[in-house]
C-alpha cells in the first residue's frame, strides 16, 4: 500500500506541475517594499522596443476595424472625447510590459470567452447593440484587447498596493457576485445558456488560483468595466433589459469574467506544456 500510495502522490504532483508553472508566468511583479519613485521607474522600464512593435500593429487593428465596419460608425462618436480617452489608455497598457506567451494565452482565450459572453447575452436579449446584430462580430476583438488590458491594470495594482492583504476580499467577491448574477439574470434562468453562464461562474469560483492575484484582476475589470459600460449604455451602442446606465452586475461582470480568462490561460498554457512534453518524449523514443 505505501509504495501504491507514493506512485499515486508522484502521479498527482507530475499532473499539477505544469499548472503551477504557468500560473507562474502571471506573477513577476516584485515583492520587495519600494518607494513611489521606485514604482514610477520600474513602471517606465517595461516600455521599450517590443511596446513600439505593438503600437503599430494595434493602430493597424484599430484602422482595418474602423474601415471595415465604417458603415456603421456613428459621426458623432467619432468626437467623443470619453471613447477616445479609453482607447487612448488602453493602447498605452496593451504597449507595457509585452510577454508573448502570457499575452497570446490571454488573446485566444479572451476571443473564445468573448464570443460565447456575446452570444449568450445577445441571443437571450440581455442585452441589445444598436445594430441589433446576435452578436456583432466588430465587438469581438475588443474582448481579447481589454482582457490583456485588464492583467495590465491587475498588475500594476498588485504593485501599488503590495502592502495590503487584498486576498481577504475573496469571499466577499464569491458570495457578493453571486447573488448579484442570480438577482439580475434571474428572468432568464429557463434559457440553458442562462444556466450555463452561471455554471461556468461557479466553477470560475471552484477551480484554484492564486486569491490575491483573483481580486486584482477582480478590481481590474470592474474599474475599467465602469468606463466601458458607461460609454456604451449612455451612448445606447448596446442596451440592457433593465435600460440602467449602466448595471452594476455589468461592471462587475467584467472582473469575472477576467477571472474567468485567467484559469483559462492556465488550463492552455498547462496544455501546451503537456503537448510539448508528449512530443519530446516521443521523439525520444522514436
Amino acid at each position: 500500500m505505501g509504495k501504491k500510495a507514493r506512485k499515486s502522490s508522484k502521479k498527482v504532483r507530475s499532473s499539477i506541475a505544469p499548472i503551477k508553472k504557468a500560473e507562474s508566468l502571471f506573477s513577476d511583479i516584485p515583492t520587495i517594499r519600494m518607494g513611489a519613485a521606485e514604482k514610477i521607474s520600474w513602471y517606465f522600464s517595461h516600455y521599450n522596443r517590443l511596446s513600439l512593435g505593438s503600437f503599430i500593429f494595434l493602430a493597424s487593428m484599430y484602422a482595418m476595424v474602423a474601415y471595415y465596419w465604417r458603415s456603421i460608425i456613428l459621426t458623432d462618436n467619432l468626437k467623443d472625447p470619453l471613447l477616445w480617452s479609453i482607447w487612448a489608455f488602453m493602447t498605452a497598457i496593451l504597449c507595457w510590459n509585452i510577454d508573448a506567451k502570457r499575452d497570446l494565452s490571454r488573446m485566444a482565450v479572451g476571443l473564445v470567452g468573448g464570443l460565447m459572453i456575446e452570444a449568450w447575452g445577445t441571443q437571450t436579449s440581455i442585452w441589445t447593440y444598436y445594430t441589433n446584430e446576435r452578436p456583432p462580430l466588430w465587438i469581438i476583438p475588443a474582448w481579447p484587447v481589454a482582457a490583456i488590458a485588464i492583467d495590465r491594470i491587475a498588475r500594476m495594482i498588485d504593485l501599488l498596493c503590495s502592502q495590503l492583504p487584498l486576498e481577504k476580499l475573496w469571499w466577499i467577491i464569491v458570495f457578493g457576485f453571486t447573488l448579484l448574477m442570480a438577482n439580475f439574470v434571474w428572468p432568464y434562468l429557463d434559457k440553458w445558456t442562462t444556466i450555463g453562464a452561471f455554471a461556468i461562474v461557479i466553477a470560475t469560483f471552484v477551480m484554484p488560483g492564486d486569491r490575491r492575484q483573483d481580486v486584482t484582476l477582480m478590481l481590474a475589470g470592474a474599474g475599467l468595466g465602469v468606463f466601458l459600460e458607461y460609454w456604451g449604455t449612455s451612448r445606447q451602442c448596446w442596451i440592457y433589459y433593465t435600460h440602467e446606465v449602466p448595471p452594476v452586475f455589468a461592471v462587475f461582470a467584467h472582473g469575472i469574467a477576467a477571472i474567468s480568462f485567467q484559469r483559462g490561460a492556465v488550463i492552455l498554457l498547462s496544455f501546451i506544456e503537456n503537448f510539448k512534453s508528449w512530443l519530446k518524449k516521443d521523439a525520444e523514443v522514436a
